[in-house]
Parts: structure tokens; sequence; C-alpha cells
């Protein structure tokens, strides 16, 4: 077992947790200072799931690294890959689509 991955794996699983749960937005200091009508514009209960599953995603590989030294020495590298690809995937279709826009 990699005892870094592990920790990495729970540190992400609580975070996508928290964002997937809608608790993450109010701690966020971006979101803190910006104006009630720019908050009004985005529908942030969806983008903090979206968040989660995300962060979740990457939980998912880094606990499979951290418990699975197969998994960690043959695929763990390109399951990063893949994941950075779609993450930006995920990042071009939130700022193409009106999905988390509320106006």
């Amino acid at each position: 077992m990699n005892l870094y991955c592990i920790i990495f794996g729970l540190i992400f699983l609580a975070a996508g947790a928290a964002f997937f749960a809608g608790l993450t937005p109010g701690w966020l200091n971006v979101w803190q200072r910006m104006s009630e009508r720019e908050k009004s514009k985005i529908r942030i209960d969806r983008l903090s799931r979206n968040i989660g599953c995300v962060v979740g995603a990457a939980s998912a590989v880094f606990l499979a690294a951290g418990l699975n030294p197969a998994f960690h020495h043959a695929a763990f590298m390109w399951c990063m890959i893949a994941w950075f690809i779609l993450t930006g995937l995920d990042i071009a279709f939130i700022n193409h689509s009106g999905w988390y826009k509320s106006e």
C-alpha cells in the first residue's frame, strides 16, 4: 500500500463529498466576495455537485493506487492522464453550457 496515495485519496474523498453536499461555497473566499447579483447568475448547487463528482473521481484513482500496488504500477499514470483530459472537457462544458447559469 502506498500511504501517500491513500492519504490523498481520503482528502479528495472528503473534499468531493463536501462539494457534492453543497457545503463548500460558503467557505470559498471568491464566493464570499462575489456580489449577490453575480451569485444569482450561477446555479451553485449543480456546479457543486459537478465539482464533487470530479474530485470524487480523483479520489477513486488515488485510493485504487494506494490499495492495489499492481494498479499503481500499471495504470495510475494513465488514469490520471484520462482524469486530466476529462476534467478539461468538463470545464469546457461548464463554460459553454447554460446548465450552470440561471440567466
